[in-house]
């Protein structure tokens, strides 16, 4: 997690476990005893960057659809959901983008892009992806 000189003053909240990772199909963000959340990578839509002025605030921050887990202003990672999250922080939230402060921002990407392409391979074949673009066909199963 990337932390800026100011994180010190929240120091009480967010000590203890302070990482973001992805594995075992899941998407996991542990901000401290402000929050943190676990979602599938394939309910990822979008990923994407968005700038964090420092007069936005650090820590947990709410907006319109929006919570940022924030250390340090700059560029931080945005991942915009297929549907709506509970998210953790300390009390339940509902969202569709949020945005997460890490030290290696490509790299975070990068594995959140690949685990979900890697979903996408996975998984089984539904009827309508069998007969798309085969409109008024008729499946012979």
């Amino acid at each position: 997690m990337a932390r800026g000189g100011a994180t010190r003053l929240l120091w009480p909240l967010v000590r203890g476990e302070q990482h973001a990772e992805v594995g075992e199909g899941q998407v996991r963000l542990r901000y401290g005893a402000l929050g943190g959340f676990s979602i599938p990578v394939g309910d990822v839509d979008r990923l994407g960057r968005i700038h964090w002025p420092w007069w936005s605030g650090l820590g947990v921050r709410i907006g319109f659809k929006l919570v940022a887990f924030v250390g340090r202003s700059g560029d931080l990672a945005l991942i915009e959901l297929s549907r709506p999250a509970r998210v953790r922080m300390p009390f339940p939230w509902t969202t569709t983008r949020i945005a997460v402060g890490v030290d290696d921002l490509d790299g975070f990407l990068r594995t959140i892009a690949t685990a979900r392409a890697r979903f996408d391979l996975e998984r089984p074949p539904t009827d309508e992806a069998d007969t798309a673009g085969d409109e008024g066909a008729i499946s012979s199963r």
